[in-house]
């Protein structure tokens, strides 16, 4: 049990690290803006710039499948790791807009392959009543601790100095792997069943209900040998062109973009990375301290909320009430800013009302859809899957990113949360539709659902039609 203890505190670790690498955009913007340290940039460059990172999220996804496929789930965090702390080397001493990009350019890529990473390492390494829980600290609680530490350091230090402060979770970062077990799914789904079976013992031990998860486990993967055989002179592109023909992987990747719309306009990422300049043009003033703080720790509060409902409601009930629910926060603050005077206690009631809102957001849709994520795509190539549609999500990102301020200069806040709002409720209203309840069930379980309609893997495989399926 020691084994999953560490290697859950250790990719909490990770996303902490990569959360900071998104909170510390807000202190190179805000820089850049006011022209200090005599880099002029057009507020086009800068836009570029801080859409950059989430733009070579794309090719950090691509590496990530190449290199957890081929090295297993390991030795990948400590890859990418090096490349963040590369990246905030060349952030220090950057003096113009080629060294900005090339450091945003590394940022992306090792941060794109860690998110990828993390998602599906976590979800392999915890049992399935408590994988929603873990994936919520590990995707979501951490990231925020990260995320706020940078706006924080970012409001009190030069970003060249919180640059250097980033360096040492990512240093860290770089040792934790070697003390892991390797993932049991991994070593399974490449035919190492015995090996398979010692790494899930290690990190679960040995009881009924862990007997069956890895049981169900060695079935799935044993079923899916005589395809293997079949196809093992084929190439992994050509295994995933089989796979694209199928029906049953439509159904998720669809699903998966509903997701991605509802994340992208929910506006995670763009005030992750800006919250300090949004707050500091919604409320007129410069200094954005306490707003910060406000949102920030609300962000936190959220996030640690949605560990309490997670354990205690399924995943459908919550992610719905509180999707609905913020839905409406949007809509109403989206209304009180058009309407505000400019004084101070309305600028508090806002940044307020913007607090609740991500108190709500960050205890339910947030957490929940990426911990869906992680279960959805079958094992096989769920990093190359997840590659093709998280590639789709970090365009829809890195547009939210650049076209912020065009958007906001065009419709104002008011108009862009109302926007938001919308196509948030479309898109909550298709995830309800398609989604199942996944709680309690194991990974085998889920991808069998998609493929086959129920979650009973033992009638699937007694089943020739059926088991074809899969």
């Amino acid at each position: 049990m020691f084994h999953k203890f560490f290697a859950i505190a250790s990719l909490n670790w990770i996303s902490l690290s990569n959360g900071f690498v998104f909170g510390q955009v807000a202190s190179v913007v805000s820089s850049l803006q006011k022209r200090e340290d005599g880099i002029d940039l057009t507020e086009g460059q800068i836009s570029l710039i801080a859409s950059t990172l989430t733009i070579m999220c794309m090719v950090g996804f691509a590496l990530a499948a190449i290199a957890t496929d081929k090295l297993g789930r390991r030795w990948p965090f400590t890859i990418f790791s090096i490349i963040i702390i590369i990246n905030w080397i060349v952030l220090y001493y950057a003096k113009n807009m080629l060294h900005l990009m090339v450091s945003r350019v590394l940022g992306g890529v090792s941060v794109g392959g860690l998110v990828v990473l993390i998602i599906f390492v976590t979800a392999e390494y915890v049992p399935p009543n408590t994988r929603a829980f873990h994936l919520n600290m590990a995707t979501t609680v951490a990231s925020a601790i990260g995320t706020s530490l940078a706006h924080i350091v970012g409001i009190s230090l030069h970003w060249r100095n919180v640059a250097l402060f980033g360096i040492l979770p990512a240093f860290i970062s770089v040792f934790l792997p070697y003390f892991w077990v390797e993932s049991p799914h991994w070593l399974a789904s490449k035919g190492r069943f015995e090996e398979s079976q010692t790494a899930f013992r290690k990190l679960h031990g040995k009881t009924e209900d862990t007997e069956r998860e890895l049981s169900l486990l060695i079935k799935m993967e044993q079923s899916k040998s005589d395809m293997a055989k079949e196809t093992t002179k084929k190439s992994t592109v050509e295994k995933l062109l089989i796979i694209l023909k199928r029906k049953s992987f439509w159904e998720p990747f669809i699903l998966s973009l509903f997701m991605h719309a509802y994340l992208a306009a929910s506006g995670k990422l763009v005030f992750s990375t800006l919250a300090p300049v949004m707050l500091e043009q919604i409320t007129g003033k410069s200094d954005v301290l306490l707003f910060t703080l406000l949102v920030d720790g609300f962000l936190f509060v959220g996030a640690c909320l949605s560990c309490f409902f997670i354990m205690r409601t399924n995943i459908r009930t919550l992610l719905f009430t509180t999707g609905f629910t913020a839905n409406v926060i949007l809509v109403i603050f989206s209304g009180l800013y058009y309407f505000r005077n400019g004084e101070t206690y309305f600028d508090w009631i806002n940044v307020s009302l913007l607090a609740f809102y991500f108190i709500i957001i960050n205890t339910g849709p947030y957490p929940l859809l990426e911990a869906l994520y992680g279960e959805i795509f079958p094992l096989e190539l769920k990093v190359y899957i997840f590659a093709i549609s998280g590639s789709i999500l970090m365009i829809a990102f890195s547009l939210t990113i650049f076209l912020l301020p065009f958007i906001v200069s065009a419709i104002g806040y008011h108009g862009l949360f109302l926007m938001n709002a919308a196509i948030m409720t479309v898109s909550l209203g298709s995830i309800w539709l398609r989604l199942p309840e996944t709680k309690g069930k194991t990974l085998q379980e889920i991808e069998v659902y998609f493929k086959a309609k129920t979650f009973d893997i033992e009638e699937v495989l007694s089943n020739e039609q059926a088991k074809a399926l899969i």
